[in-house]
């Protein structure tokens, strides 16, 4: 793989290697940083005297301004400001810490979730968009590694900001990632990056994309994945209690799935590469579908535990799959655009099915709850292979720095 080039003078630039390891460590701060309030709640809760209504207005603040960020500002990076949009994420998650670290209320922890949501939605697309213009080849493996780093720094930053908060107290944990996400702005401000190609339509918000059949399946597969991972965001706690498991189990259970993620994540973007991404994702759901039945027929907990196991080996391949159906579906001048713009989607499917799932298992129960977004997931899955057949005759090469004749050649 050859060198990049800078944006400042088209001089040859850093080697791809170290582009991915300059974002995928930067990635890792942002998300451990932006993740640490989730294991500090129930304390913040009892110090402020907010009610559980407060813990979902919270959490909702974070996903409404991801998803306004990740569709209107995301774009911007587009019109080659990528390194302004990640120092600016960045930098919205040192506020975001900051003002946990200082608040007095519920209303300044909405207001810092708000900015670690923003941090999210600036940082993530552009960083993804930037991966992906690396280069044609070992495109979904570099986004696994990616998206392995995204799910580590997720999953350290609530493990170390509970282990602070005894000795330390309940400010000090937003005060230490606060200064880990000062060294992500360090980072960035001081690597040199590439950028990302410019055409007339770069900037523009990307819901045109969705005209393009391409981006459609994208959008669909994201969707698919997102629906059971928004239930299990929502409700894997209580199932797993439910089932009799005492909270170090469904502490485990979560570590189970998220190392096997971790640790497979750029193998499986390397079967991907191979097989060809789209059909690796399309594939992918047919196995995790029945897998999500599955876990209303259990009673033990350890056996969705183990069976959690399988399906995030699955997802190991799937996730960086979908990245790269976007990557190659986003015309030239939109990488971050339709990074931004699937995002977006997948954060407004992951909060819809969080509140409608949750309402189905306190209705319905289990099984009804599970059936239903395993077949809803299905079902995206199926609409996603339905309407890529007219593609399946082309190679699934990316438009991502391809000619304007090509781009138009790509289109239904």
């Amino acid at each position: 793989m050859g060198k990049t080039r800078t944006p400042e003078t088209g001089a040859p630039g850093p080697s791809p290697r170290r582009v991915l390891t300059v974002l995928a460590g930067a990635t890792a701060l942002m998300m451990a940083s932006n993740s640490v309030i989730f294991a500090l709640l129930p304390q913040l809760q009892d110090r402020f005297g907010f009610s559980s209504t407060g813990l979902g207005i919270i959490a909702a603040a974070g996903f409404a301004m991801s998803f306004v960020v990740q569709l209107v500002v995301a774009p911007l990076a587009d019109k080659g400001h990528p390194k302004l949009l990640l120092f600016g994420g960045a930098f919205a998650a040192v506020a975001g810490n900051l003002v946990c670290a200082g608040s007095t209320g519920l209303w300044m922890l909405v207001g810092a979730r708000a900015l670690t949501g923003a941090a999210s939605g600036c940082f993530i697309p552009t960083a993804r968009a930037l991966v992906s213009g690396l280069g044609a080849e070992g495109r979904s493996e570099r986004l696994g590694r990616m998206a392995s780093v995204e799910v580590g720094g997720f999953i350290v930053g609530p493990v170390v900001g509970g282990a602070l908060v005894g000795p330390l107290g309940i400010r000090w944990p937003f005060v230490v990632f606060c200064t880990l996400a000062a060294v992500a702005v360090l980072v960035i401000a001081t690597s040199p990056l590439p950028t990302l190609e410019v055409q007339e339509n770069s900037g523009r918000i990307a819901i045109d994309l969705l005209r393009r059949r391409p981006m459609v399946v994208a959008v669909l597969i994201s969707m698919s994945l997102g629906l059971p991972i928004g239930m299990y965001d929502a409700l894997w706690a209580r199932y797993l209690t439910d089932l009799g498991a005492r909270p170090w189990l469904v502490g485990v259970s979560l570590a189970c799935y998220s190392v096997p993620f971790m640790l497979l994540a750029g193998v499986g973007g390397r079967v991907a590469d191979r097989f060809g991404p789209r059909r690796t994702a399309i594939r992918a759901m047919f196995f995790i579908t029945p897998l999500t039945v599955s876990y209303a027929l259990f009673r033990n907990p350890w056996i969705p535990i183990l069976v959690g196991i399988c399906e995030s080996m699955i997802q190991a391949a799937a996730m960086p799959a979908s990245q790269s159906v976007i990557a190659n579906a986003s015309p030239p001048g939109r990488a971050a655009g339709g990074q931004g713009l699937v995002g977006a989607t997948n954060v407004a499917t992951m909060a819809v099915v969080a509140l409608i799932s949750s309402w189905l298992y306190g209705e319905y129960g289990v099984r009804t709850t599970f059936v239903a977004v395993a077949c809803a997931a299905a079902l995206c899955a199926f609409a996603a292979h339905v309407v890529s057949l007219p593609l399946r005759s082309r190679p699934e090469e990316p438009a991502l720095g391809a000619t304007p004749t090509t781009v138009l050649e790509s289109r239904s």
